[in-house]
């Protein structure tokens, strides 16, 4: 590697007193490079290219790296990146060491994942990323991630050293020449670390900039991409790549001081039993899901679907539960879910549902809209996202956090938009709550048994094309619990609305599901015979015995236990006959 000295950087040491970077006497030195890319002369042996409308890496000037290569941000598939010919093919490996100076404009897109050097063969890959991330990927279980923690994360706008040592035994990230002790490490069952060395030395395995990852290209500076076929030390990083001076030639770094903590937005909570129950006029569609899937208002029928919007369902009916009115659609965290033929159809619209949740995982879809393209598939990727999805969770595992709304605009990758608050203690499991969101363009408004829990962005894609589906998306698990009473509107419910809506709805009107018995009719007493009255004594004399049974109830005894010995009598007899008839034949 060629080191460029600028009078800056010289200065900078001088003012520093910066150690020399030269090997002390009786150290042995570090190893030579197998290859290197300074960019003082150009891309050396690389070549530039792009994918999609993403721009093809450039050489550009930097006042302390002097001649560096420019990548430009760009997605999955539409990557700024350079193909080189791999310094390892054909090597027998014991270790390796890559270090590369990154630098990652303050104004630029920034992805963790988004790739800086990568090695690709069709099917395995090894790429170092800007969080920074070190992956091994062959497939399969055979995987490893090794992240940096967020102490060593990416500083933009300033010269940063990654450096990846790959031995047979594992993989180790260094920063700035410092070892990342404590990384994120997660592999699969089947992942061998001795696995990675025959890959980088294998003949079919290319070297790229900015290509090779699952995600896409980060837009940045890079300078003095240096390979070599030995294990560095920490020491021997910080020497060969010239860390310390670079860094006394920068300036020195301040940290911004944090954004305050906004104050939570504190919503006055509504009282339900203060509230008049009542339905706004006007809505376009009301589904009671009482048996079936029809919309009241048009007459239309949904249907099921798989565990994800474009699989097919494995049953052709919904499942049903008892819901608030009469009965709920419902879901099982797994299996089939539901899409409605009706949605909203413009930007202002009120969308209020019943949810009883049985179970909660992230993300989970209870309302998904989305846009689709003109052959069907649905608008989900990096480019084309127009979907809104009203989930229980959020990014906080914590059902206090939720419900949330977060929904991709349109076009080309824009960021979430994540409507959600901290500390909502409205919903919850195993309890009927109304969910109601007002959408007003790209601003929408959430509300939770009638009550705001928070304002926000929204995305701006509803449209006359909009599709509906509850309990499922494209990605997350089903749904898991009940829905009942969802009313759609094609104009913005009043705060006064919504409350008289959540009060309406969450109104128990279910029939008695053990029908009362017809009452058995009492049998009409027979009259009984007047007794006769006895006087009795006024006073028993003294040393009488006690008074026997009268005259009449001892015969009619005797009667009795007379007649049952002549039945015992002749039953004796007629046994006895048949066993002596059996007996002479």
């Amino acid at each position: 590697m060629r080191r460029k000295v600028f009078a800056t950087m010289c200065a900078a040491v001088m003012l520093v007193s910066a150690v020399s970077v030269a090997a002390p006497q009786n150290v042995k030195a570090a190893p030579a490079p197998i290859a290197s890319y300074d960019f003082e002369d150009g891309f050396g042996d690389m070549t530039a290219a792009a994918n999609g409308e993403t721009a093809a890496p450039s050489l550009v000037t930097d006042e302390i790296k002097g001649g560096t290569v420019k990548l430009e941000f760009g997605a999955a598939g539409a990557e700024s990146y350079t193909t080189f010919a791999n310094p390892y093919a054909g090597k027998e490996l014991s270790a390796a060491t890559i270090t590369v100076w990154v630098n990652v404009p303050e104004d630029a897109p920034f992805w963790e994942y988004d790739n800086l050097v990568g090695f690709f063969d069709g099917e395995k890959r090894l790429t170092l990323e800007t969080m920074p991330y070190l992956c091994f990927n062959a497939g399969g279980d055979s995987w490893i991630d090794v992240k940096a923690p967020a102490a060593f994360n990416t500083q933009k706008g300033r010269w940063v050293n990654y450096a990846a040592v790959i031995t047979p035994e594992g993989q180790t990230l260094y920063v700035n020449g410092v070892a990342v002790e404590t990384p994120e490490v997660n592999n699969g069952a089947t992942y061998n670390a001795a696995d990675v060395l025959p890959f980088l030395s294998a003949e079919t395995t290319k070297a790229y900039l900015g290509f090779g990852s699952f995600w896409g290209s980060q837009g940045a500076q890079l300078d003095d991409i240096t390979f070599y076929d030995a294990a560095l030390t920490a020491d021997e990083i910080k020497e060969v790549c010239n860390i310390d001076a670079v860094i006394a030639a920068m300036p020195e770094f301040v940290e911004p001081d944090p954004e305050p903590t906004p104050e939570p937005v504190v919503y006055e909570k509504v009282d339900l039993s203060t509230v008049t129950a009542a339905v706004p006029e006007g809505y376009s569609s009301f589904y009671a899901f009482d048996g079936d899937l029809t919309d009241a208002v048009t007459g239309q029928t949904g249907n099921t679907v798989g565990y994800m919007v474009h699989l097919e369902a494995e049953e052709e009916a919904a499942s049903y539960e008892t819901g608030v009115k009469g009965q709920a659609v419902a879901f099982y965290g797994f299996g089939d879910a539901v899409k409605l033929p009706t949605a909203p159809k413009g930007s202002q619209y009120t969308i209020s549902i019943d949810w009883f949740l049985k179970k909660t995982s992230q993300h989970t879809p209870g309302v998904f809209m989305v846009n689709v393209h003109e052959d069907g598939s649905i608008m989900g990727g990096e480019e084309d996202a127009q979907w809104i999805s009203i989930s229980p969770l959020g990014w906080k595992e914590d059902l206090v956090n939720g419900p949330m709304v977060w929904s991709r605009n349109v076009p080309g990758g824009a960021l979430w938009n994540d409507l959600m608050r901290d500390g909502n203690d409205l919903a919850k499991l195993e309890t009927w709550f109304n969910v109601t969101v007002v959408a007003d363009g790209a601003t929408a408004t959430l509300y939770v048994d009638g009550s705001v829990v928070a304002q926000g962005p929204i995305a701006d894609i509803v449209g006359e094309g909009t599709q509906l589906y509850l309990g499922v998306n494209a990605w997350d698990a089903v749904f898991n619990g009940y829905m009942d009473n969802l009313y759609i509107y094609d104009r913005c419910l009043t705060p006064e609305e919504v409350a008289s809506l959540a009060k309406e709805s969450l109104t128990v009107e279910q029939a008695d599901p053990t029908p009362t018995p017809e009452p058995t009719a009492e049998p009409t007493a027979t009259e009984a015979p007047a007794a006769t009255a006895t006087t009795a004594p006024t006073q028993a004399p003294e040393n009488t015995p006690a008074a026997s049974a009268p005259a009449e109830d001892e015969g009619s005894n005797t009667g009795l236990i007379v007649g049952i010995v002549i039945a015992v009598v002749v039953v004796a007899g007629a046994v006895v006959a048949v066993v002596m008839k059996n007996k002479k034949k």
